[in-house]
């Protein structure tokens, strides 16, 4: 009796083992499958904006670059790791106008290792290294220098010096309209430098040819503020001088700019831009702001002046 009852006893200790192992194994397997999926990501945007030219005044709610993404990487070989990105706009303002996923904001693939990165495809170029001001949601100082993001071959080199990295952007179609962008940039403690140089770029339609541009970007960090500085020129064409600074407080942030373009041609004006934002951090996902921009002498033409106030809202997931 009591070997049929130890018998038993064994038998199903075999088998509660059994169960469990093949439990733990699809619960490996589960997870190794999650472990290999994709990164999906996204954010919907409103902002209501008012604008006005002393003339008009016109305000319209507006998609702010609404987004969904993926993102995606893994090991192909001991040091070396490859990556892609795929990231489409969609507007989400007018259901009557909507055309739903209407284009690609980022897309690339690439890989990277002790020899830094290298990607193919549709991304910001180097040259953004050096645009510090632009930490607008929708209106600001934005860039000066306008780069085709598209169809470009890039390359960022590991840090070769203590705090120093390189970057190279270049064209791949023969009938680009974009030149190619040089950049280095430095970063230690609180302290980052950015110089970059964008290569000129052939007439696109309605605009001027550009000519080549060198930008220069300094960030630095004291406790709770921040102070930017920037500074661009473009050759035969403008220079331009950017200050700004942003102050944390908890959930809350402050910025704080001043930006002036300086036209080569004698006919005109200097375009002078003021910026105010304040930020409320709602939790890691939302957050709300405003923002107000008031630009004199926009373009250069005397008297062309605009405000452009924005309050809006953005959730992240």
């Amino acid at each position: 009796m009591k070997k049929t009852l130890i018998a038993s006893a064994i038998a199903a200790t075999l088998v509660g083992n059994a169960i469990a192992a093949d439990v733990t194994s699809e619960a490996a397997d589960l997870a190794a499958k999650l472990d290999s999926m994709p990164t999906f990501y996204g954010a919907v945007q409103f902002a209501h904006v008012s604008t006005d030219d002393s003339t008009n005044t016109d305000h319209e709610l507006k998609d702010n670059g609404s987004t969904l993404g993926f993102l995606h990487e893994h090991a192909i070989s001991e040091g070396v790791t490859a990556f892609a990105k795929a990231e489409f706009e969609f507007s989400a303002d007018d259901k009557r106008t909507s055309t739903g996923i209407n284009k690609i904001d980022e897309a690339y693939i690439g890989l990277k290792g002790d020899f830094g990165s290298v990607q193919v495809g549709s991304d910001e170029t180097v040259y953004d290294w050096v645009d510090m001001t632009d930490i607008d949601e929708i209106v600001g100082f934005g860039a000066t220098v306008k780069l085709d993001q598209g169809d470009n071959l890039q390359y960022v080199s590991p840090e070769i010096a203590e705090g120093i990295t390189l970057g190279l952007t270049a064209p791949i179609d023969s009938d680009t309209n974009f030149g190619g962008a040089l950049a280095a940039k430095y970063a230690m403690d609180n302290l980052q430098v950015a110089l970059a140089y964008a290569l000129g770029r052939d007439a696109e339609p309605g605009f001027a040819k550009a000519e080549d541009t060198l930008g220069l970007g300094v960030h630095y960090d004291i406790d709770d503020l921040t102070l930017v500085a920037q500074y661009e020129t473009t050759k035969d064409t403008q220079d331009a001088w950017g200050l700004l600074g942003v102050y944390a407080m908890g959930q809350n942030s402050f910025a704080l700019g001043y930006q002036m373009i300086s036209f080569d041609a004698s006919t005109l004006e200097d375009q002078t831009d003021i910026y105010v934002q304040a930020m409320h951090n709602l939790s890691d996902n939302a957050y709300l702001y405003l923002e107000y921009l008031m630009q004199t002498d926009l373009n250069g033409a005397k008297d062309s002046d605009l405000d452009t106030l924005a309050i809006g809202a953005a959730y992240l997931f």
